[in-house]
C-alpha cells in the first residue's frame, strides 16, 4: 500500500469572479473606443435618404402620369430636381402639387445625370457655359427637361449619381424604359 499525503484544501485552477469582471470591463472599454473611432458616415446616410426620396417621387410621378393621362418630365440641375407637366405644348412647373414640387438637395450633395451614358448639360451648368438666355422669355419656355415620364408608363432611361466630396460613398439610381 502507498502512502500519500492527503491535503485538507485543494487549490482550483480557474479564474476568480473578480478577474473575469475586470477582463469584461476592459473589453467593453476597448470596444466602445473602437466604435467611436469608426463613427458613422452621416453624409452617406443623407445621400441614401435622398436617393430613396428620389426613387419614391419618380414612382409617384410615373403613377400620376398614367392615372391623370398627362405627360410629366423631370428637370435636373446640379443641386436638385423639379417635376414639370406638359400644358399646351409648354413645360410648366408643378408648384401646386405638394409632392411633385421642386426639390433642392442639401448643400454637400452633388447630382450628376447620365442619359444613355452621356452626361447632359444641367441647368446651372448651361448658365455657366455662357449660353445666351433671353431674360424676357417666359420661364416655361426655357424649361427643357431631360427625363420624360409618359402617360403610357414609359420613362426616359437615365442614371443619377449622388456624391459628395466629403464622402467616399456614391449612390447610383438607374431607371429603365419601364421605370
Amino acid at each position: 500500500m502507498l502512502d500519500r499525503p492527503v491535503s485538507p484544501v485543494r487549490q482550483s485552477a480557474g479564474f476568480t469572479l473578480l478577474e473575469l469582471m475586470v477582463v469584461l470591463v476592459i473589453i467593453g472599454i476597448i470596444f466602445t473606443f473602437a466604435m467611436l473611432s469608426l463613427g458613422g458616415d452621416d453624409l452617406g446616410e443623407l445621400m441614401e435618404q435622398e436617393t430613396r426620396r428620389m426613387v419614391t417621387l419618380l414612382e409617384l410621378a410615373s403613377d400620376e402620369a398614367v392615372l391623370r393621362g398627362e405627360e410629366l418630365a423631370v428637370l435636373f440641375s446640379e443641386d436638385g430636381y423639379e417635376f414639370l407637366v406638359l400644358n399646351e405644348d409648354l413645360w410648366q412647373s408643378t408648384e401646386e402639387d405638394g409632392l411633385l414640387r421642386a426639390y433642392t438637395l442639401p448643400a454637400d450633395i452633388e447630382l450628376r445625370l447620365e442619359i444613355e451614358g452621356e452626361p447632359p448639360i444641367l441647368t446651372a451648368a448651361a448658365a455657366e457655359a455662357g449660353e445666351e438666355v433671353d431674360e424676357e422669355e417666359d420661364e416655361e419656355e426655357r424649361l427643357q427637361p431631360q427625363v420624360f415620364i409618359l402617360s403610357s408608363g414609359e420613362m426616359t432611361p437615365f442614371t443619377v449619381i449622388l456624391r459628395s466630396p466629403q464622402s467616399r460613398l456614391r449612390y447610383h439610381l438607374t431607371a429603365s424604359l419601364l421605370g
